[in-house]
């Protein structure tokens, strides 16, 4: 028997490797029939055990084999996450006589399927569906969450031919997704193609439906959640921001449009999709006002990708490889731009107050001008290594890399205001993201760097080569002060904490002159953890005495200055100290007990802010109010000030 069985296993072996380069194309050709429809069934018949058991049917098959493929990766994240690993029980047959069909791996997202000459062909298998943080499939007893790429596999061969999907849900469960339904057959839903079912995922369940029109297009609400909402003020706000941003762009490039909510402990986050978003927030975000205006940030940021990157979408990553990482320099306009356009969408539609933006403009500008690695990664480099960087934390980031997204937003506003200073603000980054939506549509080729500065160049019959040089293929410190100089804008470092309060201890200049001894704080460069007994180090600034002296991420620190310490208690303690004052620290690293002396440094006390200046030009005032759609303070319909609101920081970024 065990020798029968060692011949068996490598006659299979010898028919799948001689297959390998005999599979059938299967692509229609001209003057020959469309291929018929590939056909999937969702069956949720134990939902509480978190299975979903999937079908999928080919008619006229013709090949010799069929090679299905699961996607190693989902579009709006770039990271391999290989949802493969969840598969089970893969099964064939051959529709018309019932046989079963030899079926194997040949790599770890691709299975083999030996027809035998089968032209209708049958293929099962199951899925575990636990990922609800990564937003790619989750099921449970209230609800089924799925994502296509982490669910259907496909066809290569078929992947530009029509298909339909079929729901068989517990009764009462309704489906909310972006894909249209069928027009006679109740829980199916159709796609022209393979990669709208990937961008076009399915909300099962019992979940709350609100839905309304967008200047006659239909829109919809979808909340998996038990928190209490206000649906007139959703309507409202999110029609606003639909307005807005189609405002940017010309028009809404579908037919309908779903948002869904899944709202929860610890969930956060969003992903973009064709017609449709998953955002992922907290109860809160649905109850209470100021998460609330805080959540919008996030609908209006999953919203923008609907026009760039769902349909401008960068030549890297058009058309989709499934398969493999897809590289591009340009995901700082993906992400970056819409991150950019995120709160400025929100000001013009009144949803946030323009002086709430400026403050948290301005602490994004401080937290950018204070990472060490600003000064190593450069945008483009940043956006290429998405998938090895970004994606993949390691300790030493802060000293060694930039957010595509932070300074992608940042590098867009120096873009936007260089667009409006050389046009005389006749022109804005609204104009060239619009040139750039009708000029790459998702049916052409996608968009490159050269297609990029070629309009901005076209635009505005200047060159762009040295700011791309300095600001997206280099390192060069942005030039923040010129740029905000275009709306009437100032950036300054604001030392408040740093000046004198003793009014019989004044220096020269009076109450707000900067005291000497206050103008700076001691700095050590290190940032630490809660761990038992300690203090965990995770990261080590290398612009700092920790990183000279050589405190390392994994390092737990026990004591300082001969006192027992956590993390909370670090910062204080140092906090007390003055720069040139020596610390000595006692650690553990990898269980053996050292001690470790450092000499403090100093930073300057305050904070990159952003002010408003006294005495506006006019062209200033009007840039101002071309840009954010509101009124200078203290114009007519404007107010004096704002600015004893709260900055609100946005939920913006889907993978932060």
């Amino acid at each position: 028997m065990r020798k029968s069985t060692r011949l068996v296993g490598s006659l299979l072996t010898v028919l799948f490797l001689s297959l390998e380069g005999q599979l059938l194309s299967t692509q229609a050709v001209a003057g020959s029939s469309p291929l018929p429809p590939t056909r999937y069934t969702v069956t949720l018949s134990e939902p509480q055990t978190q299975m979903v058991d999937v079908s999928i049917e080919f008619d006229d098959v013709g090949a010799d084999a069929i090679d299905l493929m699961l996607p190693t990766w989902r579009p709006g994240r770039y990271v391999i996450l290989d949802p493969a690993g969840t598969v089970r029980d893969v099964r064939a047959i051959d529709r018309k006589s019932g046989a079963v069909l030899a079926t194997g791996k040949t790599d770890k997202s691709t299975w083999r399927i030996v027809t035998g000459g089968a032209e209708a062909v049958r293929i099962d298998y199951r899925i575990y569906a636990n990922s609800l943080g990564d937003r790619t499939r989750h099921v449970d007893d209230s609800h089924a969450y799925l994502s296509g790429e982490s669910v259907f596999m496909y066809w290569p061969q078929r992947r530009g031919v029509s298909l339909d999907v079929h729901v068989v849900a517990p009764d009462g469960w309704e489906t909310s997704t972006g894909l249209a339904e069928h027009p006679s057959r109740p829980g199916t839903f159709v796609a022209s193609d393979y990669d709208v079912l990937v961008d076009s995922p399915l909300e099962i369940g019992t979940h709350e439906r609100i839905l309304f029109d967008v200047d006659g297009i239909p829109h919809e609400i979808a909340i998996w959640s038990d928190a209490q909402f206000d649906a007139d003020r959703m309507i409202a706000d999110f029609s606003e921001i639909v307005r807005q941003q189609a405002a940017v762009f010309g028009n809404m490039p579908y037919d309908k449009y779903v948002f869904m909510i899944h709202a929860g402990r610890g969930a956060g986050g969003g992903t973009e999709h064709l017609n449709s978003t998953i955002m992922q927030t907290s109860r809160e975000s649905l109850e209470d006002d100021e998460a609330y205006k805080r959540f919008l940030g996030l609908v209006s940021h999953e919203m923008f990708h609907t026009w760039n990157v769902k349909q401008l979408r960068p030549a890297g990553i058009h058309p989709y490889d499934y398969q493999r990482e897809n590289y591009s320099k340009l995901f700082w306009v993906a992400e970056g731009t819409t991150s950019y356009y995120t709160p400025i969408i929100l000001v013009r539609g009144g949803l946030k107050k323009p002086d709430a933006y400026l403050t948290s403009l301005g602490e994004s500008i401080d937290r950018f001008l204070r990472r060490p690695g600003r000064q190593v990664q450069s945008l483009e480099e940043s956006s290429f290594d998405a998938w090895i960087k970004f994606n993949r934390h390691t300790p030493d980031d802060v000293n060694s890399t930039v957010s595509f997204y932070n300074k992608g937003s940042l590098v867009s506003l120096l873009l936007d205001m260089e667009v409006r200073k050389r046009t005389m603000n006749e022109m804005s980054l609204d104009d060239v993201l619009r040139r750039l939506y009708e000029a790459f549509p998702l049916s052409g080729p996608g968009l490159t760097t050269s297609d990029l500065i070629a309009t901005l160049e076209d635009m505005t019959n200047a060159s762009f080569t040295q700011f791309y040089a300095e600001y997206v293929a280099g390192t060069a410190e942005l030039d923040f002060e010129s740029a905000l100089d275009t709306v009437g804008l100032l950036l300054f470092f604001d030392q408040t904490d740093a000046t004198k309060k003793d009014k019989g201890d004044e220096t020269e200049g009076g109450d707000d002159a900067v005291d000497p001894e206050n103008a700076v704080v001691p700095y050590l460069g290190l940032d630490t953890g809660e761990a038992a007994g300690g203090a965990r180090v995770r990261s080590v600034r290398s612009d700092g005495p920790a990183y000279r002296a050589g405190l390392i991420p994994g390092d737990v620190i026990i004591a300082m200055n001969g006192r027992r310490v956590n993390a909370a208690q670090i910062n204080k303690l140092v906090d007390d100290l003055a720069p040139g004052d020596t610390v000595t620290f006692q650690y553990f690293r990898y269980d053996q007990l050292r001690e470790m002396m450092i000499t403090l440094d100093s930073v300057p006390r305050g904070k990159w802010k952003i002010k408003r200046v006294d005495s506006p030009t006019d062209a200033q005032k009007a840039a101002w109010e071309d840009w954010l759609g509101q009124p200078w303070p203290g114009e007519k319909n404007g107010s004096t000030s704002d600015g004893d609101e709260a900055a609100e920081s946005d939920e913006s970024d889907e993978e932060s």
